[in-house]
């Protein structure tokens, strides 16, 4: 098998170890000779997967100690490139994901936001609404909207970390790589209300993205509505 296929197995399989918990942050990774042992492979391929995966974030590689678990990846889960209980305000605070409605193949709205390629209009979409929540009240009610380019088991996943960031990248080496992003204030309509356990009317905070990836074409799309009558989000 060719040094850059073993690389990347090792690569994914350390990556999922990380991202579901296996490894925690300050733990140890195995070591180079541990890593050269179980998959049969030369130190140096074992160190061009370490290395990716320092430059993704989920690692620090220390000498003298080996590779030491940092999760400080970029994530884009609400806003640039913080993740949504980042910029939270009282970290401690649980937050849990609802889905309203979980990932279905559907034809592109008429008149979406965004200006939609030949090929993203062909593949449909992958639709989903989500609530996020913190001692059971809603923060935050996202829909998403990804192009259905090359995920034909998506639908049918079970999310990883009920993180949608998560399960592409594990499953499908998608990464989030940048970010295009509107907001504004708007009232919240019977739908936002409902979601939010708000009134018709009371203000909501839009924001609405484009987010980039490392796979060429392929965008993922959010509305998200956040209920800042109780919570502050940071910037």
């Amino acid at each position: 098998m060719a040094e850059k296929v073993i690389y990347r197995i090792v690569q994914k399989d350390l990556r999922r170890s990380i991202i579901e918990g296996k490894y925690k942050v300050g733990d140890l990774l195995p070591s180079e000779n541990e890593l050269c042992s179980k998959y049969g492979i030369a130190r140096m391929t074992v160190r061009n997967a370490l290395s990716n995966l320092e430059t993704e974030g989920l690692i620090e590689r220390q000498k003298g100690k080996g590779s030491i678990v940092r999760l400080k990846r970029k994530s884009i889960e609400l806003l640039s490139i913080k993740g949504f209980t980042e910029i939270m305000k009282g970290k401690e605070r649980k937050i849990d994901t609802v889905f309203l409605q979980k990932p279905i193949l559907l034809g592109w709205e008429d008149g979406f936001y965004w200006p939609l390629s030949e090929e993203e209009i062909i593949s449909k979409c992958i639709y989903l609404k989500r609530v996020r929540m913190s001692a059971e009240k809603p923060i935050m009610m996202e829909k998403t909207y990804l192009s259905n380019m090359n995920l034909p088991s998506f639908c049918t996943e079970e999310f990883i970390n009920k993180s949608l960031f998560d399960t592409l990248i594990v499953n499908h080496d998608i990464e989030m790589t940048g970010v295009v992003q509107k907001f504004r204030a708007i009232p919240a309509n019977a739908e936002l209300a409902d979601s939010l356990q708000l009134i018709v009317g009371a203000p909501v905070l839009e924001i609405i993205r484009k987010l980039t990836t490392n796979r060429e074409g392929f965008f993922v799309y959010s509305f998200a509505y956040c209920n800042t009558d109780d919570f502050t989000i940071e910037a």
